[in-house]
């Protein structure tokens, strides 16, 4: 997604983000974010496959690049430092091809949506090896079909949702009324750019889906479903580099879901405070 208006910048590549409310000084609280505790608080294994392989090809496609610097003084360092960066700037990469997606889905809902210029200008602006823009224009082909069939009532598009209760907020790309099992029903969209649709999103919908309220860059809170109703499905969509799009749905009512998000999120934030506490001898 877009960066969130109403969200901290993180200080650090492993510090999370964060949310104070109201948006405006002085601030009632401060608190971690859904994607911030999900991460912190729930095991990856995924990840380490793929920290392998972005690894493997970095070696094998910088090997020129890695052979010159084996020759300078501390250059064993160097390479070292090189190969275990590839899969920051992978990552990095990649989240830049997601962030112009998730804008052109903004900029749909707002009624203004992005020419092939304003993209490629976008892509251009935020570095993205030119190796990813066919994908990235496949991607919004992706979404923009799946919105053409599923003509989502819309409440709410990237404004940010606040548990008082809990203590913590996050962005949903939507919050909007939409088919699910022959009815229309309130439902949290959000779309994913990853490799896959992992579970981990369900937690992440669940947090938005049990908030306590809307929280408007004036200030104003509002709840989620104008009518009051509860949410209790998330869809994700994840766009193709096809044109196409990938979609799962999460059955949120199950009690136990939100309770292991509760779970992420009580270990999130103990390890930051842990961290916090730490002082040099």
């Amino acid at each position: 997604m877009t960066t969130p208006k109403q969200a901290s910048t993180p200080q650090g590549r492993d510090a999370p983000r964060t949310y104070s409310w109201p948006p405006i000084p002085p601030h009632e609280f401060e608190v971690i974010s859904v994607t911030s505790a999900t991460k912190g608080g729930l095991p990856a294994p995924h990840l380490i496959g793929w920290a392998a392989k972005v690894t493997a090809e970095a070696a094998v496609d910088d090997h020129d690049l890695i052979a010159a610097m084996l020759k300078k003084k501390n250059g064993v360092k160097m390479a070292i430092d090189h190969l275990k960066g590839s899969r920051f700037r992978d990552m990095s990469d990649k989240a830049d091809r997601g962030t112009i997606v998730h804008a052109a889905l903004e900029a749909h809902v707002a009624g203004k949506p992005m020419t092939k210029e304003t993209v490629e200008e976008q892509l251009v602006e935020r570095r993205v090896p030119q190796h990813l823009w066919k994908s990235a224009a496949a991607m919004i082909v992706g979404v923009m079909k799946y919105l053409d069939e599923a003509e989502p009532e819309i409440y709410w598009s990237e404004q940010t949702v606040y548990s008082r209760t809990h203590g913590y907020a996050g962005t949903p790309d939507l919050v909007a009324k939409v088919a699910v099992g022959g009815s229309r029903v309130p439902a949290i969209i959000d779309v994913k750019t990853s490799k896959a649709i992992y579970d981990e999103v369900g937690l992440q919908m669940v947090g938005y889906a049990k908030a306590d309220f809307v929280g408007l860059d004036d200030g104003t809170e509002m709840p989620l479903v104008p009518t009051g109703d509860p949410i209790e499905y998330g869809i994700a969509i994840r766009p193709t580099a096809s044109g196409s799009f990938e979609m799962v749905t999460f059955a949120l009512g199950d009690p136990r879901l939100y309770e292991l998000f509760l779970g992420c999120l009580t270990v999130a934030t103990t390890k930051d405070a842990m961290k916090s506490a730490r002082r040099p001898s």
